[in-house]
């Protein structure tokens, strides 16, 4: 995979993503399916975490916490949230975000370069980003659950 194949994999993620995230009720921000789950604005907010901020955080293994302060940030309670526009700002922001990052390293330092992350993870760069698009598209598939639940008219083809 070129980083503009992994690019362009992330954008088609992104698309149903803003989708779902415009079918948030703003009423139901604070909703969440069971008292040990996020709420929808902790999960919108999750979800918009700019995707570019981990990749470069991966090629500089320069993280913006210890690994103290990301198991207390994991803490359900200390989850942020944010609003609708909040979140597809975020999103659309990091379509520049990642593209600058991807242009900062070589074709063969994105496919090469071995890489870790504070949680465990540790492998080639390419597999790694790989991995944070799979973890976005799982709270992507999260978002989309909790829109069923609420009753909303999600299908398929919001979903992707």
């Amino acid at each position: 995979m070129t980083k503009n194949d992994y690019y362009d994999c992330v954008m088609e993620a992104y698309r149903p993503a803003a989708t779902l995230i415009r079918m948030v009720p703003p009423d139901k921000l604070d909703w969440r399916p069971g008292p040990t789950f996020m709420s929808l604005g902790q999960l919108i907010h999750h979800l918009s975490e700019p995707m570019g901020d981990g990749v470069r955080c991966l090629i500089t293994n320069q993280w913006p916490f210890t690994p103290e302060q990301m198991e207390a940030g994991m803490k359900l309670e200390n989850l942020p949230t944010c609003n609708i526009e909040q979140a597809l700002e975020r999103l659309e922001k990091d379509k520049t975000g990642l593209r600058e990052v991807l242009d900062s390293i070589s074709e063969e330092d994105f496919a090469q370069k071995h890489v870790s992350a504070p949680w465990g993870w540790k492998g080639k760069l390419e597999v790694m980003a790989v991995l944070f698009r799979e973890h976005f598209t799982n709270h992507k598939m999260q978002l989309f659950t909790y829109l069923k639940l609420l009753g909303l008219p999600v299908n398929t083809e919001t979903l992707y």
